[in-house]
């Protein structure tokens, strides 16, 4: 039993850290776009499908967890973190188009 907890905090701290990880990769886009205001090699097909992709994924996640009453909270973290960023940089597309 020991080794099985084990192996779940295990598995568990990869999910926190590789999510963590995705959701801080994205911030260095956003403070050089914000610094910069250059989004001119930004392709309005990947942001606009990357935006979406993660608010859908989000709700779907937020569903399958209120509906179940497990949290992921490393897969909300990671998601919540992308959809602000994505809607940002539509946004600065938008604006400093």
């Amino acid at each position: 039993m020991q080794k099985l907890l084990k192996k779940i905090d295990f598995f568990k701290s990869l999910g926190w850290f590789g999510n963590i990880i995705l959701s801080i990769g994205v911030i260095p886009q956003v403070v050089q776009t914000w610094e910069t205001k250059d989004v001119s090699s930004f392709n309005w097909s990947f942001l606009l499908m990357w935006a979406f992709g993660v608010f859908f994924t989000f709700i779907y996640i937020l569903e399958g967890d209120l509906r179940t009453g497990k949290r992921q909270y490393p897969l909300w973290l990671n998601y919540l973190v992308n959809i602000i960023a994505t809607f940002y940089l539509c946004y600065a597309k938008i604006i400093y188009s």
